[in-house]
């Protein structure tokens, strides 16, 4: 497999490589072997540099920023040198000078193009007009912020109905066609099956690229769940707040925005509720496997990105990266929404590509209806579309500059628009509720930018966001995320390979896009600096960026350029080592197989150890230090539960901060259980109570403790240190036996 990947990096280029003769010792050294080591050495500098970066040595700012320079010109100098061609075939539109040669090849492509362009793309009209009636009918009767039965029918529906009437059908499809036969497409669909489409080939084959994604995929999604009850263990504050949400739909309120704690989308609480049958109610765990189950799709969509931007080779790379990337584990973990970016902002990323690239009407439905779910998952993912109609827009402005492409732009507004009234359909019952609460719909996102007042912004708005923008830009590989809960504090997002790998293939995207015009990594761009405006746009508190969670649309794009920046540099090596796609190559260079397959699998490798040590090792030394301990609380509550007590008679004195009593209440498991107790006075109206009595006190709280012991001495007092705690007190509980009552004086 090993070497099939190294000749598909090779094959997939469609690169002009001149396989140089070694049966000279003579050939070994010239402008191929120079521009190998440029090449390869760049790569290897900006990982050297980046294994040696760190903001807390004064002064080495400038000695990474000089070393990665260095790199960067090294690497797309060699680049130049080898003239090595760019990495995959992408449709050009550029204009083309009047003296070229033209092949019969390109001839025949273009008038493929041409008739494939000019093809009729009908809209089923009255279709189309049952879908708009149900549209507004969804509008008018999703008032009062709640999913009906007929308002959900309605939306449905629309949604439906409009795809029956823009969706192209394809050439034959009046035939009837068994479901086998259907099945059996799809490989060939997804460019995994053996062949090409329209060869053919056994139903339902796959090739050695489809089981190496799928075997991938699975061990992304293996390390997604590995550990995932112990790392993180312990939930914050928003926790209960989103199980508290999601017992309202349990308990039968169907909110189309819930506004618990300035506002949130509904997704993910519907997906809470839906899991806690299975695994025996709500819970933080319950949480957590939802949120990794929504991280894994972002898997095979990078895989895809990828291999549409460079190949499979990329493709391949990207996923492998992605595989044990510590900034997928980190969103995807949590349980919280996190991981609805990645997952969402890899589809919108590959299928907005895939529209603007092979200019089919119903890949833009099929975005239009993805954008439309993902405005229901994350307030981070409003901003995202904004990359998407710029993207559409330059698509747009290079079609009206190309002689012959008039016709071509004129059909790319149309299935624009197409796409923004299906993502406009899909998104109808939160447009209801936009209208009804306007405040609350925006003032997540607006606080960001204007504080919370959101009636101003700050008077030095344009400085503040350039400095968010160059922030954000270092937190790949330099300075990080300040969150405990979400990251390591300031620890670079990225490991120093990936770390040292994304520059130099962000500077070899720069370089097609500004030399080349390979306008696909212009469009890359826009799609990131999307990915990255949730962040930078946090104006009114620059504290909150870099993100490591509203910059998770940004993860599978990362992947993607780091995987460039490895395969550019593998290929280049595989060139100048001989290997070819001749099958008689392939055999003599099989020791030059093996050294390129250890330099690009040996990288790989180093990352993943870097990143599961970096998450499974120190993420949760950190975290268990600055958390709540909650679950030190819920040990204790489930103990004395099992040893006779009830959970209504345990109860927490509050105390400054101290633990949020509503995630003890999870962690002894019910969310709607209150054990709070606002003041000491109160405790002895709880002698006549059935059974025995446990409460916790803050361990500073001196004179509630030295009360209570007064009160009740024959009451069990202990006060547990955690290694977590340094050993210290975390809270003194007083267990009371049943029928005692208070001693006053």
């Amino acid at each position: 497999m090993c070497r099939a990947w190294i000749i598909t990096v090779i094959d997939s280029q469609h690169s002009r490589h001149r396989v140089r003769d070694r049966r000279g010792i003579s050939n070994w050294f010239g402008t191929d072997t120079l521009a190998t080591a440029m090449v390869v050495g760049g790569a290897a500098t900006a990982i050297v540099v980046q294994l040696r970066a760190t903001p807390l040595i004064p002064g080495s700012g400038i000695a990474t920023l000089v070393g990665h320079a260095f790199a960067v010109m090294l690497f797309v100098a060699g680049a130049i040198l080898a003239a090595d061609g760019g990495l995959h075939a992408w449709p050009t539109t550029s204009l083309r000078p009047k003296s070229q040669t033209t092949t019969i090849g390109e001839l025949a492509a273009r008038s493929a193009e041409a008739k494939e362009s000019e093809a009729p793309r009908p809209i089923r009209w009255h279709v189309l007009g049952v879908s708009v009636l149900l549209g507004v009918a969804t509008f008018l009767f999703a008032g009062g912020n709640r999913f009906t039965p007929l308002n959900v029918t309605t939306w449905v529906l629309s949604v439906l109905m409009f795809l029956a009437a823009t969706w192209v059908r394809s050439r034959g499809a009046g035939t009837r066609e068994s479901m086998v036969s259907r099945l059996s497409s799809v490989p060939f669909a997804l460019e995994l099956g053996m062949g090409r489409r329209g060869q053919q080939s056994a139903p339902l084959s796959v090739s050695w690229v489809a089981i190496a994604v799928g075997v991938m995929c699975l061990a992304g999604t293996a390390v997604l769940f590995w550990r995932i009850a112990d790392i993180p263990r312990e939930m914050t504050s928003d926790h209960a707040e989103k199980l508290l949400d999601a017992q309202d739909v349990l308990d039968g309120t169907y909110r189309i925005f819930f506004p618990r704690n300035t506002g949130r989308e509904a997704l993910q609480f519907y997906l809470i509720a839906l899991m806690a049958p299975l695994t025996g109610g709500l819970s933080y765990l319950v949480m957590k496997l939802g949120t990794a189950g929504i991280a894994a799709f972002t898997l095979p969509f990078t895989f895809l990105l990828g291999r549409l931007l460079g190949g499979t080779g990329v493709g391949l790379t990207a996923l492998a990266f992605e595989v044990c990337m510590r900034w997928l584990l980190q969103v995807a973990r949590v349980g919280l929404r996190f991981p609805f970016p990645p997952a969402f902002g890899s589809a919108i990323a590959y299928f907005t590509l895939k529209a603007i690239r092979d200019r089919k009407r119903n890949d833009f439905l099929v975005l239009g209806v993805i954008i439309g779910i993902s405005q229901h998952t994350y307030t981070a993912l409003r901003l995202f579309p904004v990359g998407v109609a710029a993207c559409i827009g330059v698509a747009w402005l290079i079609d009206k500059r190309v002689p012959n492409r008039v016709h071509a732009a004129r059909r790319l507004m149309i299935d624009a628009t197409l796409m923004i009234a299906v993502a406009f359909l899909v998104f109808m019952p939160l447009a209801r509720y936009a209208v009804e609460d306007p405040q609350m719909f925006l003032f997540r996102g607006v606080s960001r930018i204007a504080s919370d007042r959101v009636d101003e912004v700050p008077k030095n708005a344009f400085t503040i966001f350039a400095s968010n923008v160059l922030e954000a830009l270092l937190f790949f590989n330099w300075s990080g995320d300040a969150v405990w809960v979400n990251t390591i504090p300031r620890l670079p997002i990225l490991d120093p390979v990936s770390g040292g790998l994304i520059v130099v293939g962000s500077a070899w995207c720069a370089y097609r896009l500004a030399v080349h015009r390979e306008v696909r990594y212009g469009y890359l761009a826009v799609l990131i600096f999307a990915g990255m405006l949730p962040s930078v746009m946090s104006i009114a508190y620059p504290g909150e960026n870099p993100s490591t969670v509203r910059m998770g649309a940004v993860i599978p794009m990362a992947a993607v350029v780091t995987a460039i920046g490895l395969v550019t540099a593998t290929r280049r090596l595989a060139v100048w080592l001989g290997i070819d796609s001749d099958p008689a190559a392939r055999t003599r260079n099989g020791a030059s197989v093996i050294v390129t397959g250890l330099f690009a699998s040996g990288l790989v490798v180093w990352a993943w150890a870097m990143n599961a040590r970096a998450y499974f090792v120190d993420y949760p030394i950190q975290h268990a230090a600055a958390s709540q301990h909650a679950s030190r609380f819920g040990d204790v509550v489930r103990g004395f539960i099992a040893s006779g007590g009830r959970r209504e008679n345990v109860h927490i004195l509050p105390g400054p901060h101290w633990v949020d009593w509503r995630l003890v209440a999870i962690e002894g498991g019910d969310v709607r259980w209150q054990p709070i107790v606002e003041k000491v006075a109160d405790i002895p109206a709880h002698d006549n109570v059935t059974g025995r009595r446990l409460y916790f006190v803050h361990p500073d709280d001196r004179s509630s403790i030295d009360q209570l012991r007064r009160w009740y001495p024959s009451a069990t007092v202990f006060s547990p240190g955690f290694p977590e705690t340094g050993g210290s007190a975390l809270f003194v509980g007083f267990d009371i036996p049943e029928l005692t009552t208070a001693r006053k004086p």
